[in-house]
């Protein structure tokens, strides 16, 4: 038995040491970007359906040629850098990422990154409701789901580390980045926190939003956001959108005048 757990300890900790470039499908322009599967172990998989098979198709039918988008919780950039391809070019696409680790690996992409991709600027920050030093909370496993401390009833089991993080808010992001046509905000419970600290952002820019809401803040995100005529949707693996009266676990919300 102990023979057994030496080789189970070690065959974790050389996953999770792991580090590998993965082949974009051909309609992203077919580039390699550096994973590891201590983000997610499903990247182990061929291909893409398991791992972000909902960016992919959110990026197909929601980010036009030479349109400027977020990516707020990018982790490894996958949703960055199939955006920034069909942007194009004529596009821009930013990418904030709270653990440093984890904005190194976009970078190191960014480096080898062929022609064709719009301009991707990666900040490695956190997005809260103000202006902050914050603890991010980084899990024993699964880094895809660091999230700040702060945030409660998060579910991301046992916590390994935390490092001290530079919180920002959306607005800021705006003055600095510029209107987005398309928001993805995958930021682990703190959806909240990041849509209080964003009033211009949603007055004024109007984005389409694709969230990820966790159970315990769908009813006031709902709210928040059907406050600023926002309509909500729940997309379906097969690209069909269905309205929804309140926040699904990943949520398409559209300002009223693009619904």
């Amino acid at each position: 038995m102990t023979l057994i757990f030496r080789v189970a300890k070690a065959a974790r900790f050389a996953t999770g040491r792991l580090v590998f470039r993965k082949k974009l499908p051909a309609d992203f322009g077919s580039a390699r970007i550096y994973v590891t599967p201590r983000s997610d172990i499903r990247l182990l998989k061929p291909g893409w359906k398991d791992s972000a098979g909902d960016l992919l198709l959110v990026a197909r039918r929601h980010v036009r040629p030479g349109a400027c988008v977020w990516d707020l919780g990018s982790n490894l950039g996958i949703f960055s850098f199939c955006a920034a391809f069909k942007s194009g070019s004529g596009g821009r696409c930013y990418s904030l990422e709270a653990d440093p680790r984890y904005a190194e690996f976009q970078n190191r992409t960014l480096s080898r990154l062929p022609g064709g991709y719009a301009r991707i600027t990666v900040l490695c920050a956190a997005i809260a409701g103000g202006m902050s030093l914050l603890d991010l909370a980084i899990p024993r496993k699964g880094h895809a789901r660091n999230h700040l401390a702060i945030v409660p009833g998060n579910s991301a089991g046992e916590t390994e580390t935390t490092k001290q993080v530079v919180c920002v808010t959306g607005d800021f992001l705006a003055r600095h980045w510029g209107k987005p046509d398309f928001v993805k905000m995958d930021v682990e419970g703190a959806e909240l926190l990041a849509l209080q600290g964003a009033p211009s952002l949603l007055e004024k820019a109007r984005p389409i939003f694709y969230i990820e809401v966790c159970e315990e803040t769908q009813k006031p995100v709902s709210a928040l956001l059907r406050g600023a005529n926002y309509r909500l949707f729940r997309l379906a693996a097969n690209g069909t959108e269905q309205a929804v009266e309140s926040c699904v676990f990943n949520t398409l919300a559209k300002p009223v005048e693009k619904c």
